[in-house]
């Protein structure tokens, strides 16, 4: 008899089996550090072209702000993960087992859900710290550390659910880390910037590991046919 459920996760962690969902999250993860730490640290270069961009008005104020900075990282990275999940996947991780499709929700909603509760808790506690000690730069703080918070907690689950060590290995590493990153006297930007690289790193190591595992496997078929 066919083990529906298991059958099920098997292909659900199919998914996460070359570590592209890695490389993805990381560069990411690396646009907004880079971009909080020239915000926050560097406001020399761009500080003095402030009035300059707004008498060019708000279409223009978004454009440099928001869509050159974040939008084009955005749609370059979201068309090179749908170009790797309809190219590179079909020649190279489902040549032998087929197409699979992605689910639209790699993560479950109530990890995600819990995730979410995690960063607003902590982005809260910074705003309460900030008011305590009156120092504002605690809720950029906040803000980053309940989000390295949330990801080690969905790492940790998802890893439990889909039976992906690596991803256990990953909040193991990136919870302390976090919390040892979050103490430390760093600018607001340059802290950014630190938690933004570990997390941007430690996820290019897992992905780079999820594909030689995938490359060995895949070596090891061959051998055997």
């Amino acid at each position: 008899m066919v083990d529906v459920l298991k059958l099920q996760k098997s292909t659900a962690r199919y998914e996460f089996a070359d570590g592209i969902r890695e490389f993805h999250s990381a560069f990411w993860i690396l646009v907004t550090g880079v971009y909080a730490w020239l915000f926050w640290d560097h406001p020399a270069l761009w500080l003095s072209q402030v009035d300059t961009i707004r008498s060019q008005g708000t279409l223009f104020v978004i454009l440099i702000s928001f869509v050159l900075p974040i939008g084009i990282p955005l749609v370059i990275s979201q068309l090179g993960l749908y170009y790797i999940n309809q190219v590179v996947r079909r020649r190279w991780l489902w040549r032998n087992t087929g197409f699979i499709k992605p689910k639209s929700w790699v993560m479950p909603r109530r990890v995600l859900f819990i995730g979410y509760v995690i960063s607003l808790c902590s982005f809260v506690i910074g705003i309460l710290l900030a008011m305590q000690f009156a120092d504002w730069w605690l809720i950029i703080r906040g803000i980053y550390v309940g989000t390295g918070l949330a990801s080690a907690y969905m790492y940790w689950t998802l890893g439990s659910q889909m039976a992906l060590p690596r991803y256990q290995w990953l909040a193991r590493l990136g919870l302390p880390a976090t919390l040892i990153i979050a103490v430390l006297p760093l600018s607001a930007g340059l802290f950014s910037l630190i938690l933004s690289l570990f997390w941007a790193g430690l996820l290019t190591v897992s992905g780079l590991y999820a594909m030689r595992q995938v490359a060995m496997q895949q070596r090891g078929s061959a051998d055997g046919a």
